[in-house]
């Protein structure tokens, strides 16, 4: 989420507060720190995060392979013997593509800098309304609004629609009735790209769009914006509330929504702490285990924190697990306003019809 700030050079980072008004009245105005937080903290009760920034003793770069990247796997210990480096090693999957951003937006910089990026937003089509995208299907059709999801794989499940198709899958979302679409841009892990924002968008496309990234430094707000997204995704094991608090306001100077994911109680009780959240979803997959389970949507908005949620009227959006109607009135039920669908959906030749069959609703 310009060079990737160093450990050293982060810590040095003061937070600044956005310019006066002049500066808010142009486009992109925020300034563009990679992050206001300390990047290395570390998992334990002393951290917000349960995900680390980078590997702890670094990455090592190797001329083999396509991506010229790797883990330092081994340590030397006292002794000058080789042994596992157990703290280099990511402890899931979400950690492991934390760590490959930090290297991948290395070269996005070198090759395409921060400030021909915010030079190129110019000629971006104006940022559409995401969060009333939603709030309308929602009030028009009873159920939860959807976010229907543009991706070809996942590292959980490998590829998933083999003939992708982005523009194909997003016109075919449209017409079964997605209120707003989740264009997974993540190259390595997802095979996504930013320029299928483009594409679909360029194609006529009317839903607003998220840019589903996974975002650690401010120059990936900018970019989903040039692309033409609506709105960007901010993941609390990720990000501590000072940087989710950053991000949304960069976010919100370019116009855009910003949707704020949690996995457990203790994330959404600290999300919970930041004011003006646009959309806050509850992510159904447990990040050690990669078990899904609607109960924990359920069980949290059922107890204090579902409380707060109804008081604050902040739109809750249910993600993973969801196949079946039985599934949506669930989630319903609990108090969800949106749902995000993506493999169940995005595996189907025909999209359209998989909406319709998910919400119960008639397919003529």
């Amino acid at each position: 989420m310009a060079s990737t700030l160093s450990a050293s050079a982060a810590s040095a980072v003061s937070v600044r507060s956005l310019r006066s008004t002049k500066a808010r009245s142009r486009r992109g105005a925020v300034s563009a720190r990679a992050s206001v937080s300390e990047p290395e903290k570390k998992s334990g009760s002393d951290s917000e995060v349960s995900i680390r920034r980078r590997p702890p003793n670094g990455q090592s770069l190797h001329n083999v392979g396509t991506d010229q990247f790797a883990f330092r796997m081994e340590a030397i210990n006292e002794k000058g013997e080789r042994i596992d480096n157990e703290i280099n090693k990511p402890v899931n999957i979400l950690e492991e593509i934390v760590w490959y951003k930090d290297v991948e937006l290395q070269r996005r910089k070198e090759a395409f800098p921060l400030q021909l990026v915010r030079t190129a937003m110019a000629n971006a089509p104006p940022a559409r309304d995401f969060v009333k995208a939603i709030k309308d299907q929602w009030a028009a059709t009873g159920q939860p609004g959807l976010i229907a999801e543009v991706k070809k794989a996942s590292p959980s499940k490998g590829v998933i629609q083999p003939n992708f198709d982005p523009v194909k899958i997003a016109k075919a979302y449209e017409a079964g009735g997605a209120a707003c679409l989740s264009v997974l841009t993540d190259e390595k892990f997802f095979q996504g790209g930013f320029e299928n924002l483009e594409l679909i968008r360029s194609a006529g496309v009317t839903c607003p769009l998220l840019c589903k990234e996974f975002i650690v430094d401010a120059y990936q707000i900018y970019l989903a914006r040039k692309y033409g997204a609506d709105a960007i995704l901010l993941i609390a094991a990720v990000l501590p509330n000072q940087d989710l608090m950053y991000f949304q306001k960069i976010a919100k100077s370019l116009g855009m929504a910003a949707l704020i994911e949690v996995h457990t109680y203790e994330e959404m009780e600290r999300v919970l702490k930041l004011e003006d959240i646009d959309l806050l979803g509850i992510n159904n997959r447990d990040l050690g285990t990669f078990e899904v389970s609607l109960d924990v949507t359920v069980d949290l908005l059922a107890g204090p924190l579902g409380d707060q949620v109804r008081e604050r009227g902040i739109t809750m959006v249910g993600e993973s697990g969801i196949f079946t109607i039985d599934d949506v009135n669930v989630l319903q039920e609990a108090g969800v306003g949106c749902l995000l669908v993506g493999e169940s959906l995005v595996k189907q030749d025909t999209p359209d019809v998989g909406i319709k069959k998910l919400y119960g609703r008639p397919l003529d």
